[in-house]
């Protein structure tokens, strides 16, 4: 009976065409031990996945020995990774739960896209999704997050490996009659169970209490509840999303994007709110996407240009403009010579001093081509980012400026401005590569000997 449920599942939601090629994630639970059976028993061609994360000692091995004996029997080729789990979650700061997810599905890509597999199937069930969705409503989810787990998507944002979750339609119940029926040997994971984990206190704790008082059909009308919400979220929401973030955004030229202010403060809250999680999502993929992050970038609103969040994937700056939103960390690096001749590679592109005949007109190519007066330059030369309190003369003036206050007065936006860099002799700043030459080198009408200064950026080529 479940097989044949299963295989109407698959077929009702197109999960899986015939002849897919599929990964199977089997960790030796009975959710897994009985998916990889009932695929296999559907006929499709199948690998399978096993994570050791080594947590828990004897038990992590045996569980892996129970995955090993299944494959064999079955004739189905496994592969097994063993992460380094704890270190993966000290340098990430995260939980050993979200530690585990992020090697297994990072696994899981690796492996479908080196064994030409187009599907990903995992385990979850009724039961979890029902959990899911009361975790999250717990935690003050939206109303994407209440439309639970999709039965398909994406295993990794970008990637053309699909996970699906062909269990989704079946209760827990099912599946372990079915395991028993079967004769099938699987393992507990004792850290499932308690209270130690949120999702354990309520599998353990809330359900059984909510079935004990509304029935047994409650697990399945909570899960109901989610499918009919993602229909909703699927073919109203994410639509207009779509046409509200592409009114309000656009990509900026060294990856990441912008979030026009005017736009934003045109919408109401809850969107001005989720697109800015868009703008994270899509930009700073990694960064917290909740409600509380939201209202902190949203503040950015009423703040300084210049101001900025900053996450471990980026910050988000406030321009004049908007929100810019940039990945990375700070473009800032150390003090590197410059040799005549010699290239140097800086973030944004190549800077190269040559020396240069003296009969270009002063300016001629700026900002990207200057030509300065050797003889007024004191060697050796470095390239290295602007600093808090440099100031120099700008080609023209005849007072020193801040670079600072030359970078506002330039309208170089706050968030480029760590990119900047300038190249120095011993004595002062030269040029302000690719945006102003020192008055102090310029070419005079008695100049002999002269250097060409060149900024080419990463992107292109310059004049």
């Amino acid at each position: 009976m479940l097989i044949e449920n299963v295989r109407a599942f698959i077929d009702r939601h197109r999960l899986l065409e015939p002849g897919a090629r599929v990964l199977v994630g089997v960790s030796g639970g009975v959710d897994s031990v009985a998916l990889l059976t009932v695929l296999h028993r559907l006929g499709y061609a199948m690998r399978a996945a096993h994570v050791n994360y080594g947590l828990r000692g004897a038990a992590s091995e045996a569980d892996e020995a129970l995955v090993r004996a299944l494959c064999r029997r079955l004739g189905v080729p496994l592969h097994v990774d063993r992460p380094a789990t704890k270190a993966h979650a000290r340098a990430h700061g995260q939980s050993m739960q979200a530690a585990a997810r992020d090697l297994r599905y990072a696994f899981f890509e690796r492996l479908a896209r080196a064994g030409g597999l187009s599907h990903v199937a995992v385990a979850h069930h009724r039961d979890d999704q029902a959990e899911t969705v009361l975790l999250r409503l717990f935690r003050g989810s939206g109303v994407e997050g209440l439309a639970g787990m999709p039965v398909r998507r994406p295993l990794a944002r970008g990637s053309a490996i699909t996970l699906v979750r062909p269990f989704l339609d079946v209760r827990r119940s099912e599946i372990e009659a079915f395991a028993a029926a079967e004769g099938l040997a699987w393992r507990e994971d004792a850290s499932n169970a308690g209270f130690r984990y949120r999702r354990g206190a309520i599998r353990e704790a809330l359900l059984p209490r909510i079935v004990e008082h509304f029935g047994p059909a409650a697990v399945e009308n909570i899960a109901r509840s989610a499918a009919l919400v993602r229909a909703y979220v699927t073919d109203t929401i994410h639509p207009e999303l779509t046409r509200r973030f592409a009114t309000s955004a656009q990509k900026l030229p060294g990856g990441g994007g912008m979030l026009s202010a005017g736009a934003l403060e045109a919408q109401p809250t809850v969107w001005r709110r989720r697109l800015i999680l868009e703008a994270l999502r899509r930009w700073l993929p990694g960064a917290p996407l909740s409600e509380t992050t939201a209202e902190t970038v949203e503040r950015l609103l009423g703040a300084q240009t210049g101001r900025r969040v900053t996450f471990g994937q980026g910050s988000v700056w406030r321009e004049r403009e908007g929100l810019a939103f940039v990945p990375g960390p700070g473009k800032g690096g150390a003090e590197t010579p410059v040799a005549p001749g010699a290239p140097v590679a800086l973030p944004g592109g190549a800077l190269l001093v040559e020396e240069a005949p003296c009969v270009a007109s002063p300016g001629a190519g700026a900002p990207l081509v200057e030509y300065a007066d050797a003889d007024r330059i004191a060697p050796p030369l470095l390239a290295r980012p602007w600093r808090t309190g440099d100031r120099f003369r700008p080609l023209g003036m005849r007072h020193h400026k801040k670079v600072s206050d030359f970078l506002t007065d330039a309208k170089i936006p706050a968030h480029e401005r760590s990119g900047v860099y300038v190249l120095s002799d011993r004595e002062k700043i030269v040029w302000v590569v690719g945006l102003r030459l020192s008055d102090e080198v310029r070419l005079r009408p008695g100049s002999t000997r002269c250097v060409r200064l060149r900024f080419t950026p990463r992107d292109g080529q310059a004049a």
